[in-house]
């Protein structure tokens, strides 16, 4: 009987897995990480990106010709690609790259979408208009890069605050005694055990959401 029923619900995990609507929801789940994971590292490339188009421009190039130069094979290929249709069935570069920026919602790409409106629709496609933008975009990284430290250290410090309550608590239970005997045998106890454990999960919860609050 125990193994019919073990056989059951075999087939009935292996028959969700393997039907269309989660083999769907798994799909769209790996395809939101693989546009987090571009959408990453375009904005880890940008300031480079920058420099980039700033260098084609120097060189004579046309704002349009300096930004697919610029691209290459990196990860800004797609997207210039994506601009470039646009470009060709009408669409003015600015507005474009607009479109893609808004699509791409970081602040990397907010800030590539003006150079290029400055540059097309305003001061002209002058080199030094990008080299801003890299300069800006790589001292946001660097900015970033620290605060991700500080954020580490941070959440180290949480789990240690909320781990040494614990380890105080296990070593009086070690070593016996009045305290071990009303934690462990009286209402009182119960209600503290209770108390800290809730006492616990608020403290490091709100401490989590202020480091992650500290990050935006």
């Amino acid at each position: 009987m125990r193994l019919s029923v073990l056989f059951v619900v075999v087939l009935a995990c292996v028959g969700a897995i393997t039907s269309p609507a989660v083999r769907q929801w798994l799909r769209m789940r790996r395809q939101r990480r693989r546009d987090r994971a571009a959408v990453a590292a375009r904005s880890a490339h940008m300031g480079d990106y920058c420099a980039a188009v700033s260098r084609w421009l120097g060189g004579g190039d046309t704002l349009l010709q300096a930004l697919r130069a610029a691209a290459g094979d990196g990860p800004m290929s797609l997207p210039l690609d994506q601009v470039s249709a646009e470009h060709e069935r009408g669409v003015t570069l600015s507005r474009a790259v607009q479109r893609w920026a808004a699509r791409e919602q970081t602040s990397e790409a907010a800030l590539l979408s003006t150079a290029v409106t400055l540059a097309s629709d305003r001061v002209g496609a002058q080199p030094q208009l990008f080299d801003h933008v890299a300069v800006t975009v790589r001292a946001r990284a660097d900015m970033a890069a620290e605060a991700r430290v500080h954020a580490a250290q941070a959440r180290a410090s949480v789990w240690v605050v909320a781990v040494l309550p614990w380890v105080v608590a296990l070593a009086l239970l070690a070593e016996g005694g009045a305290a071990a005997r009303v934690l462990t045998s009286t209402p009182l106890g119960w209600f503290c055990c209770g108390a800290a454990v809730l006492l616990e999960l608020g403290g490091v919860s709100w401490m989590r959401a202020s480091v992650a609050r500290a990050m935006r």
